[in-house]
């Protein structure tokens, strides 16, 4: 899907949008409710019109049950882009867990809240350049470039650039893959 426009993109994600939508028998009013994004927006998007926030993406994963990569697919249309922060996909396993890893990418004291994934799923960080701290109810730790650290994702957590800003990988670990 290299060659792929944006628009078969957008179709490709408002296709699956639907499809797991459907197959977990969830009405778009039934979405709307679950996620809080409006009826119409959840609508367009399954048109293949607009284009979601990370927010909006990682909602819409967390309630259909799906990683977030399932979603957006393996070809993202782009870096999403929201409050200094972008976020691309950067690859996505499915082997006897699913790993998704993550481009991000923080302007200058750029933070990023994250809402707890499922049950079981860890996050690693490693962080390329500048500064980030990354904080879970359970602790904190300031990362700079080179340094990594793991941590329980099924807490709310959330990152914070440095006064330089920072780019990191972030590699989601799924606890199993689930039967499709």
């Amino acid at each position: 899907m290299d060659s792929a426009t944006p628009q078969d993109l957008h179709r490709a994600f408002a296709e699956r949008i639907k499809s797991f939508r459907t197959a977990r028998g969830i009405t778009l009013v039934g979405l709307s409710a679950l996620t809080g994004i409006g009826k119409s927006t959840l609508s367009n998007l399954e048109r293949g019109q607009g284009n979601p926030t990370i927010e909006t993406i990682w909602q819409l994963a967390q309630v259909l049950d799906v990683g977030y990569g399932e979603l957006v697919g393996h070809a993202a249309p782009q870096a999403s882009v929201a409050a200094g922060v972008s976020v691309a996909l950067v690859d996505r396993e499915d082997a006897e867990r699913r790993i998704e890893t993550f481009r991000m990418r923080f302007e200058a004291g750029a933070c990023r809240p994250a809402d707890a994934h499922a049950a079981g799923v860890r996050e690693h960080v490693l962080v390329l350049r500048g500064s980030l701290t990354v904080a879970t109810p359970a602790g904190r730790a300031l990362l700079r470039a080179g340094d990594a650290w793991t941590f329980a994702a099924d807490q709310t957590h959330r990152y914070e650039a440095g006064s330089a800003g920072a780019a990191a990988l972030v590699s989601v670990v799924y606890p199993s893959v689930r039967p499709a």
